[in-house]
């Protein structure tokens, strides 16, 4: 089951995520990290590396939070295709933090005052806004703003404030 979301193929992917979500064995989620990491550097396999970190999310994987966090800018682009893609769609590791829920915010924020990036702010600003609502987002960065002694951290989170009031 677990070779089944190696994959080349969508649709066996898919298959194989259906009965690892049906299961719930929490000794499916170190396999699936696995096949995230070893795929990440691969440029022909991003459907793969995106379809595994969906079920991670779905999983709800906490474990895997720190790899989502670390790969929150890997994006997934549709191939041919001219439309635009929403940052829960193009950043995979974005959607699947939003699906583990409340346990990914403090980790996505640490990494938001530590870094900057534009493609970061709006994948976090995503994260936070979708896990939290909006006003809990505004309100939770104005407080980690407040709260930080740390100029550079400071502009970064600002920077992500700014990004929830451009989100589609």
């Amino acid at each position: 089951m677990i070779e089944g979301l190696e994959s080349e193929s969508p649709e066996v992917r898919a298959n194989a995520s259906a009965k690892v979500l049906a299961r719930r064995q929490p000794e499916d989620i170190p396999e699936i990290v696995k096949i995230v990491e070893k795929y990440l550097g691969s440029d022909d396999r991003q459907g793969t590396v995106k379809d595994n970190m969906l079920l991670l999310g779905k999983l709800q994987a906490v474990d895997a939070i720190p790899l989502l966090v670390r790969n929150l800018t890997y994006q997934a682009y549709y191939k041919n295709t001219k439309r635009p893609q929403p940052p829960a769609d193009l950043f995979p590791a974005v959607q699947a933090l939003i699906d583990i829920g409340r346990p990914s915010v403090r980790p996505v924020l640490g990494r938001l005052a530590a870094e900057d990036g534009e493609n970061l702010a709006i994948a976090g600003a995503t994260v936070l806004s979708r896990i939290l609502g909006l006003p809990g987002a505004e309100a939770l960065l104005s407080r980690e703003i407040a709260a930080s002694r740390d100029q550079p951290a400071q502009s970064r989170l600002r920077n992500v404030q700014r990004w929830l009031e451009k989100l589609p």
